[in-house]
């Protein structure tokens, strides 16, 4: 019985660990901020490329655009493997151009717009009578957003964009290329992002919230990892993208910055918090973030999008508490309610799909007629050689 049992229980995990698990995290830093570098050193692999230095090419140019330049999201995906053999498909959404120009709410909007997207996706798959076993969950499970090392705080157009996210996605700041600052700066700048975020009532993730209800006297070792946790953020963290062969057995190498006095590894806790921060994220509290995304996160927007919940105030705004909500209704009035959304779903789908048919007709059209045209030039031209062929087998041409 016991050998069925162990047997049992190794066939469980393999079959666990063959399923990878599904995670979204999303980066909001402005060009310059290190964003491309910190991602590659989160990951510990080059995912993206680095764009320092680079301007927008062509294709990106938008002379309608008040940024003057096409802003888009980009979405980077790499398959991850922990000592236990733990597979994380990780989906990485970061912030090309972000705060490249004067007026930046319309990258506000793209931003957080695509959010709210992954949140409608799965509320018009809930609604559904037969759903799709196939169906991706694609809601962003955390934020980091980077903070420039100014030693200033944040600055006004990282308030505006945190207040929004806050209520939305479980957001952590993180001070980007904190190597720029002495200790003491990095400390006082620490201080002053803790105060601003409290003045400007910006929520950020609290590792000890009582969603999770990790108690002081039973569970000791968790609430003083939560309170360290608390008490970093945000992180300060520096990135390389120089790697270096060394005696690690797990990796093999390392990620060093280089200086004119020696070389510094990134993933020192002593110099930075990047491997704290990424054992944080993929490790110890990856379904944390998962569970409080669907059960609170997305349960606020839910009854908001649906619309008959008195916990929220007339300016839209969620509670700022951000506690689990109850909500419940009868079936016939959860109908009436999502049958609409679905239907006005279903009728922007399928004008989406007319204009896309649309396009690729007049686009079949326009190549039809540039091979009727290449096929008539060919003919000409053969009729030409013909003639000439003609023309020289007659003697009429002198060779």
């Amino acid at each position: 019985m016991s050998d069925y049992i162990a047997s049992s229980a190794a066939l469980r995990k393999k079959k666990t660990l063959k399923k990878s698990i599904n995670f979204s995290v999303m980066v909001v830093g402005g060009s310059g901020s290190g964003r491309s570098t910190f991602i590659n050193s989160l990951c510990d692999q080059q995912i993206v490329d680095i764009s320092a230095n680079r301007l927008p090419g062509p294709q990106e140019f938008d002379p309608d655009s008040p940024l003057g330049f096409l802003f888009q999201l980009r979405r980077s995906n790499v398959e991850l493997e922990d000592n236990e053999g733990v597979r994380i498909s990780l989906n990485i959404i970061d912030t090309p151009g972000f705060g490249r120009g004067v007026e930046n709410l319309s990258q506000f909007e793209v931003i957080l717009n695509y959010i709210k997207h992954q949140y409608d996706e799965i509320l018009i798959e809930e609604s559904k009578l037969k759903r799709n076993p196939r169906f991706k969950d694609g809601r962003v499970h955390c934020c980091l957003y980077l903070v420039e090392a100014t030693g200033h705080g944040l600055r006004e157009i990282d308030v505006e964009l945190m207040k929004q996210l806050s209520t939305l996605v479980n957001l952590i700041p993180v001070i980007s290329k904190s190597d720029s600052l002495t200790e003491t700066e990095l400390q006082l700048n620490k201080r002053l992002i803790r105060e601003d975020l409290t003045f400007y009532g910006i929520p950020v993730y609290d590792f000890n919230d009582e969603f999770f209800q990790i108690d002081k006297e039973s569970d000791y070792e968790s609430y003083q990892i939560a309170q360290y946790l608390n008490n970093s953020v945000p992180f300060a963290v520096m990135g390389s993208n120089k790697v270096i062969d060394s005696a690690d057995p797990a990796t093999g190498h390392r990620r060093v910055r280089e200086y004119p006095w020696g070389l510094v590894d990134v993933d020192d806790n002593a110099v930075s918090e990047l491997s704290v921060l990424r054992n944080t994220l993929l490790i110890s509290h990856l379904n944390d973030f998962k569970e409080y995304t669907h059960e609170v996160l997305y349960e606020n927007y839910r009854a908001q999008a649906l619309g008959n919940d008195d916990r929220y105030e007339t300016d839209g705004l969620i509670d700022s508490n951000r506690s689990p909500i109850s909500y419940s209704r009868d079936q016939s009035q959860f109908d009436a309610v999502t049958k609409p959304l679905v239907a006005d779903s279903y009728l922007a789908r399928e004008e989406q799909i007319r204009l896309e048919e649309e396009r690729l007709r007049v686009f079949e059209e326009r190549v039809q007629s540039d091979l009727l045209r290449k096929r008539q030039e060919l003919e000409e031209r053969e009729k030409e050689l013909s003639d000439i062929e003609r023309r020289l087998a007659s003697g009429a041409i002198d060779v």
